[in-house]
């Protein structure tokens, strides 16, 4: 039904097949013609001049390739030079890899001579295992309440917020298909999805996964463990599987029944929480004189071995909502995964797991991993999980001790996953050690031997035994050499993508990547680290400016804007710290506590299923309110201008001034937070009116009106407006256009402005982000500037540029070259021994400045000589002058096509 109507809906897209390269060419078409009939020839030619005539053919096809080669080349630098976006067709060229599905593979115990659907069973039957024992899906009764039905505005909420472009499951319907059915006809969903948490009934059909196998790298091909199995579930099954991930989730916060020391999958939680953990455990024991062991534990397939009497007695004894509860139940049985083969497709039921690719399967993983870090541990060992990724950190005084609390910790966790059937690999778990003792101590897990590492991955962090982070920076520099391997694929020298392409990709790809975790290696780098990261940064400044090899990186870095690495992953770590980490910074970097910024609000504040009456919020202009008698209207507004910030609102009842209120907030507020303020403080005055009254708050800022109808906003005042909205629906809020001309948004203007020299000091709202970041970056630029004025290299950019900035340079290749002095120019090649003298063939010394005045090759781009004295402020001006800078690229472009001109016989 649904392909028909989309048959007959939409128009079916053409695609042009495109049989020839975009570099072939009418030249390469004849010369290929050529080379055919010489070819020819030399194979019909008599015996006596054969051999002559494939000389000459073996000869033209040489130098065929050779033009394919030279038009395939100038090809490629054309399709990268005509980039347009930064993240355009060639970004994805260079730096995501095309990772196709496998074949299907015959296993080493599959039969070679059985056919595809045979194979493609042998491969589900040892992916997909069936456990010892089986599993029970009949509920006991709960005692729990239900929960109430799939609100429409909770559905709608998730359907508008599916991702585009992602495959579909079994049944071919693909996320957009379903935005469009749901626009169209909005009671379809919620009926179908509120029957089947009535009925606790998943249906079958929307539990069938279609099985897409990958490859892991490095491994054989012949082992069912070398495929990862992707699960491509239908769409319609997703969307109800992610109501109910979000009904648990919300129970599950909402009653604290989460560990904390679970950092894996949840809001608030990051690599960046889990990691400062397990480094504040090691660094405290330490301190105290410890001998210190960290485990890291490596589970076989922990999300498809996972049980599924596991997740359903944790869901039972989490007291969860009973018809969630037995949704649950549902989704998990029944369920089947399906290979499509040329000759038909295999099928084998799903008995233990979660499907990789599912919505629920994080959520059901974490219920499961909950209950062995609710265990009671001993007070010197410490575990915690990002995940299925597990931690134990032992401490002890002797060694003895140490390994004998240790092997207490394998066994209570070894008991753990022998009752959930759950397989650790012995080969990935290892453990590092914090200590000064000779003697390793001797580790075992059921008999194996764990090794000693020196150090380990974890989360993407690189943790060494000396925690000097030396090997996670060097690990980095070869993952950044490959990403400079790929930027050379697209950026040439004097063809590729544009510069400002270049730093763009710099910033939001490179750099991303090496700051990951950098909050616990990089706030305090010592001068080997600065030295290292200056040394993986450097390739990348070369490249996007098109600079000379041997310019210095500090001139580099100015030029471009760009500070140096040490100091960005630093800001990185300082500001991670404060804002996301809550630990306070040295008072030298700034006083300000984390308890005075402005917190991030993660969770549900409210039921997933509650949401503001859809006439509550408007954002059509609500002038048409204020002429009604019957309407209590209240203006607000918020206003930051040289004085301070200011935030007020006024009320209007039958054309009469009744009640205004105004406060002055920290100059550091945004004016954000104060049209927020003022909203806050208006529904608070309009839910204490009579119950009779109905109120009608115009605000002129759209963005503070989104946040307060947004249950899952981040603000947290935006948070508290939506819970007095919600519990008030006589409370209405509409947007109004500021500045025209509208009386009570005027008055609103005009009091939120007075309020920022005389209002009444408000210290409810804390400082913003934006504050926190700003004052850490001023910090950074200062760090900089200092180290850019007492530098001693990049000189010649530093008179011209004394100053360090954010903002790139408008400075293109040739600019770089002039200004640096490093191009050719034989002065510098003389000074580098690339040449023997560093005369111009006029006569000259060839200098910048030679070229840029003097020199009779150059005499159609020269500029007026300037007096020895004033050398620097000439360059000074040039750099500031694009009609200037235009001659001087004038000048390098001639030169670097015309090197041997310049060079002295």
């Amino acid at each position: 039904m649904f392909f028909t109507a989309c048959n007959k809906s939409f128009k079916i897209k053409k695609q042009l097949l495109i049989t020839k390269p975009n570099w072939w060419t009418e030249q390469l078409e004849i010369h290929k013609k050529k080379v055919r009939a010489l070819r020819k020839r030399a194979q019909r030619a008599p015996e006596f001049e054969r051999q002559a005539r494939y000389q000459v053919f073996k000869k033209e096809k040489a130098k065929y390739k050779r033009h394919i080669k030279q038009a395939r080349n100038m090809g490629w630098r054309k399709f990268c030079s005509a980039a347009s976006h930064p993240y355009g067709k060639q970004y994805k060229v260079a730096f995501r890899k095309s990772v196709f599905p496998s074949q299907i593979p015959y296993l080493i115990n599959g039969d070679p001579k059985g056919s595809l659907q045979e194979a493609a069973q042998n491969i589900l039957d040892q992916i997909f295992l069936s456990p010892a024992i089986p599993t029970n899906y009949n509920l006991t009764t709960s005692t729990q309440p239900p929960d109430p039905p799939f609100s429409p505005q909770e559905i709608s909420a998730i359907i508008e917020h599916l991702p585009s472009g992602k495959a579909p499951g079994i049944d071919g319907i693909d996320n957009l298909l379903i935005k469009i059915i749901h626009k169209r006809f909005n009671n379809i969903f919620p009926t179908l999805f509120n029957k089947c948490l009535h009925l606790s009934c998943f249906p079958d059909s929307l539990k069938i996964g279609n099985i897409i196998l990958f490859q892991k790298g490095g491994k054989d091909q012949r082992l069912a463990s070398s495929y990862r199995p992707i699960s491509l579930l239908p769409t319609i099954g997703k969307v109800l599987e992610k109501l109910m991930t979000q009904r648990l989730t919300y129970h599950l916060e909402s009653t604290n029944s989460l560990n904390d020391r679970q950092h894996g999958f949840r809001e608030g939680k990051s690599v960046d929480t889990a990691i400062n953990e397990l480094l504040r455990n090691i660094k405290t024991a330490r301190r105290d004189g410890k001998h210190v062991l960290v485990l890291s534990i490596d589970i076989k397939g922990a999300f498809d071995n996972v049980q599924h009497r596991a997740i359903l007695k944790t869901l039972d004894a989490s007291a969860c909502p009973s018809n969630i509860n037995r949704l649950f139940h549902s989704l998990l049985q029944n369920r089947k995964v399906t290979l499509l083969t040329p000759q038909g497709r295999a099928t084998k039921e799903q008995k233990q797991g979660c499907p990789q690719g599912s919505c629920s399967g994080p959520a059901l993983w974490n219920l499961v991993a909950n209950e062995i870090l609710n265990q009671v541990w001993p007070d010197n060992v410490h575990i915690q999980a990002f995940a299925d990724d597990f931690v134990l950190v032992i401490k002890a005084d002797t060694n003895k001790s140490l390994v004998e609390d240790t092997q207490s910790a394998i066994t209570q966790f070894s008991s753990w996953c022998s009752e959930n059937e759950l397989v650790i690999s012995t080969e990935k778990t290892n453990y590092i050690l914090f200590s000064k003792m000779v003697r390793s101590p001797k580790i075992t897990w059921n008999g194996y031997k764990i090794n000693r590492v020196k150090s380990f991955k974890y989360l993407g962090i690189h943790v060494d035994d000396r925690l000097n982070w030396l090997e996670h920076i060097n690990k980095q520099g070869e993952k950044a050499i490959k990403m400079q391997q790929n930027l050379k694929r697209i950026a040439g020298g004097n063809w590729g993508i544009s510069q400002i392409h270049r730093w763009t990709l710099y910033k939001t790809v490179i750099e991303r990547m090496l700051a990951h975790g950098s909050s616990v290696w990089c706030l305090n780098p010592t001068f080997k680290m600065k030295r290292k990261l200056s040394s993986i940064q450097r390739p990348f400044l070369l490249h996007i400016s098109g600079a000379y090899r041997t310019t210095p990186t500090a001139a580099l870095q100015t030029i471009l804007g760009i500070p140096p690495l040490h100091m960005q992953l630093q800001f990185e770590a300082r500001f991670t710290s404060i804002y996301r980490l809550r630990i306070p910074l040295p008072p030298f970097i700034t006083d300000t506590q984390p308890h005075d910024l402005e917190m991030k609000a993660t969770g549900w504040s409210t039921h997933p299923s509650e949401h503001l009456k859809p006439n509550q919020i408007s954002f059509e202009d609500g002038e048409a309110y204020i002429a009604r008698k019957d309407i209590i209207n209240i203006f607000t507004d918020g206003s930051k201008t040289e004085h301070g910030v200011g935030a007020a609102f006024c009320v209007l009842t039958n054309d009469i001034w009744a009640y205004q209120w105004s406060a002055k907030l920290n100059d550091n507020n945004t004016v954000f937070q104060a049209e927020l303020t003022a909203l806050h403080e208006a529904v608070i005055y309009a839910s204490h009116l009579p119950n009779h009254n109905t109120s009608n708050i115009h605000v002129d800022n759209r963005a503070s009106i989104m946040a307060s109808s947004n249950s899952k906003s981040t603000n947290a005042t935006a948070r508290k407006i939506f819970k007095i909205l919600l519990s008030n629906p006589r409370i209405k809020v509409s947007w109004v256009k500021a500045h025209a001309g509208n009386i009570g948004n005027e008055r609103a203007d005009q009091l939120a402005k007075d309020a920022t020299q005389h209002g009444q000091p408000y210290s409810h709202t804390k400082l913003p982000k934006p504050y926190i970041k700003g004052l850490l970056r001023k910090r950074m630029l200062e760090e900089w500037q200092t180290s850019w004025k007492n530098g001693d290299t990049g000189r010649k950019i530093y008179n011209i540029m004394p100053s360090v900035s954010l903002r790139p340079t408008n400075w293109i290749r040739e600019d770089v070259i002039f200004f640096s002095q490093h191009g050719p120019f034989p002065a510098y090649l003389k000074r580098f021994h690339l040449s023997d003298s560093d005369y111009c063939s006029c006569g000259g010394i060839g200098t910048a400045l030679h070229y840029a005045t003097e020199c009779v090759y150059t005499v159609s781009w020269h500029m007026r000589k300037p007096a020895p004295n004033f050398e620097q402020e000439w360059l000074k001006r040039v750099a500031n002058n694009l009609f200037s800078r235009q001659r001087i690229r004038g000048i390098i472009k001639f030169m670097s096509e015309n090197r041997d001109l310049f060079r002295t016989p």
